[in-house]
């Protein structure tokens, strides 16, 4: 008959019995015959990540990349920054050094003496290159394509940590999902057992009570995990414009163990000091102006009667300004030279910081994860002896959920571990500039 006491089972066996039992649950630590696979995609509860639908492969993890780079807004930025290196090296391999200029002159003496004078001049203003000055131009043009290129790869090299972060995201949502649904699962298992034995008389009416909880419990935190996936579902289609992740999406961890020059953003960076000391270079060589090619004719007559004179103009216009007339121009490039330089120096410092980071959490990572792989094998195996236990009596349901929940989280702890040992390698390769 069923009991009072919450949770409680009437049914009783001998001490014997139940030394026994204890001295099965002591051995379980040793037994490593039920852990999980070691491959997270071995895993039946683990997302599959190569089913076809409607007959079409999923993406490869470049396939991603490419989509997701397409999508970019900076694109736009990219696009504006090639148009003024374009611009930059049109002008440096133009014969004038800045826009030549149309004079034209009308004199007379109509508000004067009026004795018919009459003067037409016209002129066409050709600014020279100062010595040096158009080698520095074609610097300036040589140094924004080298930025350019520099900004491609950095900006390729964001969008792959982007993409890197979101498709474990996704993939850690839907581990989570699944392990959400067996729990769930598993526990609506264990009610209908207690409510079958609550029937018999060998359990209380508490007892099928707590199951109950256990139940609804599970299945809201499967409801939660459904949203968490269509959530981080959403942000992976906004970034890349596709519904599917790639087939293969681990990397292997780089060999490179230090930040290179040809890192991306530090590749970057480094362009951007070289471009800003070469628009300084510029700035200071324009700053005393350019020289004035004048070429022209006049048309003129001295008083009313006499005949038109033609003649040709030629001459030069040298502006002898100094620095001081320009000083604020050559200050403004002197800052953007500084900030560029502080900022290099400023990411060599945070990539190191950086690399850093990722080598120690993927030690860490891969450390948790040997914990877990054996605190697992060790859960499974308690679940499977508390199983016998409670279908025979000699374990009361408050002790079985215990062990159930603790095997639950020792399963969802390993299979989480998995993928973040996965993002660990993805964000290390980040780290030290590998695309994927």
């Amino acid at each position: 008959m069923p009991g009072g006491a919450l949770g409680g089972s009437r049914t009783h066996r001998g001490s014997g019995v139940m030394l026994q039992f204890v001295c099965m649950l002591l051995g379980a630590v040793v037994l490593t015959g039920t852990a999980l696979a070691a491959d997270p995609a071995e895993q039946k509860s683990m997302p599959e990540a190569d089913t076809h639908r409607g007959g079409q492969p999923p993406p490869t993890l470049q396939e991603v990349l490419a989509a997701a780079l397409h999508r970019s807004p900076y694109q736009q930025v990219l696009e504006a920054q090639r148009t003024q290196a374009q611009a930059l090296t049109a002008h440096g391999d133009r014969l004038l050094g800045d826009v030549p200029a149309l004079a034209l002159l009308y004199r007379t003496d109509q508000v004067g003496s009026d004795d018919g004078l009459r003067e037409y001049d016209a002129a066409v203003e050709l600014p020279l290159w100062r010595w040096g000055q158009r080698h520095a131009a074609q610097a300036v043009a040589t140094h924004a394509t080298q930025l350019l290129a520099g900004s491609e790869e950095a900006w390729r090299l964001t969008v792959a940590g982007e993409v890197r972060e979101s498709i474990w995201e996704v993939a850690l949502r839907q581990n989570n999902l699944v392990l959400a649904r067996q729990e769930w699962q598993a526990t609506e298992a264990t009610e209908r057992d207690v409510a079958k034995r609550v029937g018999l008389g060998e359990l209380a009416q508490t007892d099928l009570m707590l199951a109950r909880t256990d139940t609804l419990t599970r299945k809201g935190a499967y409801l939660r995990a459904e949203a968490e996936v269509l959530h981080a579902q959403q942000r992976y289609a906004t970034l890349t414009g596709l519904e599917r992740l790639p087939r293969k999406r681990g990397e292997q961890v780089s060999e490179r163990a230090t930040i290179v020059a040809e890192h991306p953003l530090l590749a970057q960076a480094q362009a951007g000091v070289a471009e800003a000391r070469a628009r300084l270079d510029a700035i200071r060589q324009k700053a005393t102006g350019n020289p004035q090619l004048l070429l022209g004719g006049k048309h003129e007559r001295a008083a009313i009667g006499e005949d038109y004179n033609d003649s040709l103009q030629l001459g030069l216009r040298l502006p002898f300004g100094t620095h001081a007339y320009s000083g604020a121009d050559i200050a403004a490039v002197q800052r953007d030279y500084a900030e560029a330089a502080a900022e290099r120096d400023q990411l060599v410092r945070e990539l190191g910081l950086a690399l850093h980071e990722a080598e120690h959490n993927l030690e860490t990572t891969q450390a948790a994860l040997d914990i877990a792989v054996e605190q697992n094998q060790i859960a499974q195996e308690h679940l499977r002896l508390a199983k016998i236990a409670f279908s025979v009596g000699e374990f009361d349901l408050v002790g079985f959920l215990r062990v159930q929940n603790i095997a639950f989280a020792a399963q969802r702890s390993e299979q989480e571990l998995r993928i973040m040992r996965q993002l660990a390698v993805a964000r290390y390769n980040q780290a030290v500039g590998i695309l994927p």
